[in-house]
């Protein structure tokens, strides 16, 4: 198998152009999807907009204090690294890389996927 190839999508010109809703969530948007965005300990997070086990916003939730984003509904949290619930119910919230970078600030969404062959 080949390295997967991410295409990269600035969202902000600086990191202070980023809108942080009081739950430390942000909400963006890159190739016409809606994701979500989060920091914790000086790293940049990216995810799924929507919950994957009651498909809430993820933009009303917020980041706890062990690198986790809790859904509003049902309080699940997802580990910001690797979207796994830490619940233990087996959901995974698909995330995404961000970097900052001088000229910007960037989500990366992987190209291709199963129906894209080239």
């Amino acid at each position: 198998m080949g390295l997967k190839k991410i295409k990269w999508y600035k969202f902000a010109e600086k990191e202070a152009d980023v809108k942080w809703t009081s739950g430390g969530v942000a909400e963006v948007e890159a190739d016409g999807k809606k994701l979500c965005i989060a920091r914790f300990d000086g790293g940049w997070y990216g995810f799924a907009h929507l919950c994957p086990h009651a498909g809430a916003p993820m933009t009303d939730g917020y980041v706890d204090g062990a690198c986790h984003v809790v859904c509003p509904v049902h309080n699940l949290k997802f580990h910001l690294s690797n979207g796994r619930d830490t619940n233990g119910e087996g959901y995974k919230l698909k995330t995404y890389p961000v970097e900052v970078r001088p000229d910007g600030v960037f989500i990366g969404i992987e190209e291709g996927g199963l129906f894209k062959w080239f």
